[in-house]
């Protein structure tokens, strides 16, 4: 045994309390998976290797062996250092980028020192990156892409930089907010003002629209729409970052979710992207229940609405994401649409969105629905994982697998745990959850 099963196991020590049997499996699935890594290190890839150290970081107290754990960290480093040294992290991306190899050696030095000059050329090469990236917002088309959102934008970097009172770290937040200031003004698209949020999708993203956006879109999501930035200014606004000229452009964002919202059956719901034509009324929208996840529905969106109000101290829009996420709470679980256990648009990602809900609330509603959304994920084994998933999706490029912690297996572990632990980790700070 890699994992010490009764110490992963004892009740005690979580906070949220699960069925004896779903935490036998649990914690058996824990074990498999480092068995697996342990096994298949050979096959590790730099992209894999980030969420691996994140994984070890999380699990660290519960290994048998401290040399075992060394051991997997320091070859899970070298995989990572020469991805680094390679350039395959050249990019600012939360998800795949520098961001995300910076959010995973952050968590690990909480518990080694040992890495911190590594740490420090990490935000060293961040920084570089960042600026590297920032030079081109005098251009036309850095203000009409996407380039704001959190997946492969700044809203990543700007969650990771507003953590530190070091003077560059802290210099480099504001450039990105005065980007983001700078983005919020209004534009004139064929005669018409509209939100400066606004921007036409790259060939790749159009490939999954079933939207003609030739005339660009607005996009209502937490992972690639306004939904970051609307979270990362409010964690500004309450850092004391440019207070003054934020709370407009906050409350501009606010005011965009709201004019979007629309109501069945008394629940909350928001479009996924819209092009210019639907956004002026010029077409018609189709409003129908979305998928409750993080990525793109009501409670991802609804717990960045919640953060904005609570962190600008506006009680109204605080109180109003409160109630439509307890009417969420309530739903039956099959009226979720959720149909994977994965972080991104299943049922893990939720439940930390409400597990955040839960800690800062103390709202019984949530609990319940966490343990459901638990006890539907936990049980799935690598295999039957895998399985589902190759099942799911005849694309051979799915991001789904082991060490993917936003679509993969890696995600599934390490939210259960932080949720179970009532310790939301670097993790919950990358997806904007916290």
């Amino acid at each position: 045994m890699i994992i010490n099963l009764e110490k992963l196991k004892t009740c005690n020590s979580f906070a949220v309390k699960i069925p004896e049997h779903i935490l036998d499996l649990y914690a058996k699935n824990v074990n498999e998976y480092f068995i697996s890594l342990e096994k298949n290190f050979h096959k590790v890839k730099p992209s894999e290797s980030v969420d691996i150290v994140s994984a070890l970081t999380s699990f660290k107290e519960y290994f048998n062996s401290d040399s075992e754990w060394e051991h997997l960290t320091l070859q899970s480093l070298d995989i990572l250092r020469k991805g680094a040294k390679g350039l395959f992290f050249d990019k600012i991306a939360a998800f795949g980028g520098m961001t995300h190899v910076a959010f995973a050696i952050q968590g690990l030095l909480e518990k080694t020192h040992k890495i911190n000059p590594f740490f420090q050329s990490i935000n060293n090469i961040l920084l570089d990156n960042t600026t590297a990236f920032l030079k081109k917002s005098s251009n036309k088309e850095f203000n009409s892409s996407g380039n704001f959102e959190i997946i492969k934008g700044l809203s990543g970097p700007l969650r990771y930089f507003i953590q530190f009172d070091d003077e560059k770290m802290k210099n480099m937040a504001k450039q990105i907010i005065d980007v983001f200031i700078k983005r919020s003004k209004e534009i004139t698209i064929l005669n018409h003002n509209i939100t400066g949020w606004h921007y036409y999708p790259s060939k790749i993203e159009e490939a999954f629209m079933d939207i003609d956006a030739s005339n660009g879109c607005i996009n209502y999501g937490v992972s690639h729409g306004m939904g970051g930035p609307l979270a990362t200014l409010s964690i500004a606004h309450k850092s004391g970052l440019h207070s003054d000229m934020l709370i407009d452009v906050i409350n501009g964002l606010i005011s965009e979710y709201m004019n979007a919202l629309y109501y069945i059956n008394d629940i909350a719901y928001w479009p996924g992207r819209v092009n210019f034509e639907q956004y002026i009324g010029a077409e018609d929208m189709q409003k129908s229940p979305g998928r409750m996840s993080w990525c793109y529905g009501s409670v991802g969106i609804l717990r960045t609405i919640y953060m904005s109000g609570d962190l600008v101290c506006d009680e109204s829009i605080k109180k109003f994401a409160l109630d439509e996420l307890i009417k969420i709470a309530k739903m039956d679980l099959s009226e979720y649409q959720l149909f994977q256990p994965i972080v991104c648009h299943g049922y893990i990602g939720t439940a930390a969105i409400l597990n955040a809900m839960y800690l800062e609330t103390g709202r019984v509603e949530f609990l319940q629905k966490i343990i459901e959304m638990i006890e539907a994920s936990a049980v799935y084994t690598i295999e039957c994982f895998l399985e589902s998933e190759k099942q799911r999706t005849d694309n051979p490029s799915s991001r789904a697998g082991l060490h993917n912690h936003l679509e993969g297996y890696n995600g599934i572990m390490q939210t259960i745990l932080s949720i179970l632990k009532s310790q939301p980790s670097a993790n919950e700070k990358r997806l904007l959850i916290i």
